[in-house]
């Protein structure tokens, strides 16, 4: 038997039933949101859980068993919220760990990693690692795929930076991979080489937005 990590355990695959690929339960700018509550509008935590809850509701009674919710590092992954809206629907859910940047990584990691002021091991990998391992900041929640992204702005050092822990991760954990890209900019090809690079099974790559010039 084959199973995937949902935000309710492990799940047999053949359970997964109707599945959306790519589905943001939110996203929000998280730090934003904690200091400036009331910008752009007052945030309002029970309403927005009840309209999330209720949205997914729907969902469930059109046939939908399984969301895949690609949330991560950058667009405000907080699976103690995803927690408290699955325990109202039922509706499986499976969550990403990775880095959403088009251009820098966080300031946290400018002066730590390989080569830098602080030169350790990729912190990235890492964090990545343990999300898919052990769960997602002690939630118990383990992460079932990996998430990076290259948009317009090319293969920035940030970028590239990212996307090689996400492949690293990959090659420890065989966890899947998903990119945002520009088709526009056709930065799907740029992923795939460097994924590549790393020794990541391309096979297990999706290549997010390669359709939208359709």
């Amino acid at each position: 038997m084959s199973t995937v990590e949902t935000v309710r355990g492990p799940l047999d695959t053949a359970a997964l039933g109707k599945v959306l690929m790519h589905e943001h339960v939110f996203v929000l700018g998280e730090e934003m949101r904690q200091n400036y509550p009331e910008y752009p509008n007052q945030w309002d935590e029970d309403a927005r859980v009840a309209d999330a809850v209720a949205k997914l509701r729907a969902c469930a009674a059109r046939g939908i068993d399984t969301i895949v919710d690609p949330t991560v590092i950058g667009l405000g992954r907080y699976i103690p919220r995803i927690q408290r809206i699955n325990e109202q629907v039922d509706i499986n859910i499976v969550v990403a760990t990775g880095l959403y940047t088009y251009n820098e990584v966080p300031f946290q990691f400018h002066y730590t990693g390989p080569g830098l002021l602080f030169d350790v091991d990729e912190p990235l990998v890492e964090l990545f690692v343990k999300d898919i391992r052990e769960g997602i900041a002690g939630t118990g929640v383990k992460a079932a795929f990996l998430k990076c992204a290259i948009e317009e702005q090319g293969l920035t050092p940030g970028v590239e930076r990212v996307m090689r822990a996400v492949g690293q991760a990959h090659v420890e954990t065989g966890a899947p991979v998903t990119v945002h890209t520009n088709v526009h900019n056709q930065s799907g090809l740029i992923a795939q080489k460097v994924l590549a690079e790393e020794g990541v099974d391309l096979g297990k790559v999706v290549i997010g937005h390669s359709g939208d010039s359709t």
